[in-house]
């Protein structure tokens, strides 16, 4: 099934690297539209800076300088063989902020997911997660990608690009399910095998003379549930893979910590998350495991809300 990609970009390292991630995601007959957005310098600079600048001129060269973005990147996917199309978003005609006025196109547009740098610049702000790209998580009805500036770069499908090693986090909740079915299918698009991790994240400590065991084993039955769910559905997709399980401690490191090792330890392309699961005793929210992996993983990092729609 063919797939409409939103991009956004501006020039940044990370937009890019975001824009060659995008021609390696995307398959022959995708779409890619790629968008970037022009604030209003009226609402970037206080008034008594704008009384010794000119504002209208700096709007006319931050959509210049958008529009020049725009072109090279559509020249460059329609040299890899993509429909690409580029639409400058006017916040000052709009009224919206970067996140509003991207997650609307997302959904204007019909677009199947959004791929964002994560430490470009919108306008003349930083662009950071806690920022622009966790709202447009926080608001996405889609999988969002996040890709860093110092994310390794993938060959486009012109060269032969493609995932060959594709990383899902798992747990027992629906929202880890969603992520998986995604990531599986993403596998079997691309041809990739998957890694699978589950994450035991041990409760403690605990008092002297609480007996843990019963408590250990009862996350580590969660664990084997886990493990049996996903060899079966991996078995009935035909997708080869291997499951993973990996224990942290109460102290000392995090969820995210494990699924970062994991992913370079098998060093794959990607790395798929659900962004409102629960692991263990600690919420897999956006400010926690999923940020921190997105933050830190030298990798794509591709995010599902809990109401993304399968591909």
């Amino acid at each position: 099934m063919t797939k409409r990609i939103l991009l956004a970009t501006d020039g940044s390292e990370s937009s890019r690297r975001a824009l060659r991630e995008a021609a390696a995601f995307a398959r022959n007959g995708d779409a890619i539209r790629v968008i970037h957005t022009v604030e209003d310098p009226v609402n970037l600079l206080t008034a008594a800076f704008g009384k010794l600048v000119d504002l209208e001129q700096i709007r006319r060269d931050m959509q210049r300088e958008g529009e020049e973005h725009l072109a090279r990147a559509v020249l460059y996917l329609r040299e890899e063989g993509f429909d690409a199309q580029a639409h400058l978003l006017d916040l000052r005609t709009t009224g919206e902020t970067v996140p509003e006025a991207m997650t609307r196109e997302a959904d204007e547009w019909g677009a199947d997911i959004i791929i964002v740098g994560t430490h470009g610049r919108s306008g003349v702000r930083r662009v950071m997660l806690g920022s622009v790209a966790e709202q447009i998580l926080r608001c996405a009805e889609v999988p969002v990608m996040l890709v860093a500036g110092e994310a390794r770069p993938h060959l486009p499908l012109r060269s032969g690009g493609h995932y060959e090693r594709i990383l899902v986090a798992l747990d027992n909740s629906e929202t880890s399910r969603l992520a998986f079915e995604y990531a599986l299918s993403l596998a079997r698009t691309h041809g990739a095998s998957m890694r699978v991790v589950h994450v035991l994240d041990l409760p403690g400590p605990f008092l002297a003379g609480f007996d843990p065991e019963p408590l250990l084993d009862a996350v580590r039955a969660v664990g084997e549930q886990v493990r049996s769910w996903a060899v079966k559905r991996l078995k009935e997709a035909e997708v080869p893979g291997e499951i993973e399980m990996r224990e942290i401690q109460p102290v000392g490191e995090g969820v995210a910590d494990q699924i970062i090792a994991a992913g370079k330890d098998a060093d794959v392309d990607v790395i798929v998350l659900g962004t409102h699961g629960r692991r263990g005793y600690r919420r897999f929210t956006l400010g926690s495991v999923a940020e921190d992996t997105a933050r830190h993983a030298g990798r794509p990092v591709l995010l599902l809300p809990a109401h993304a729609p399968l591909v």
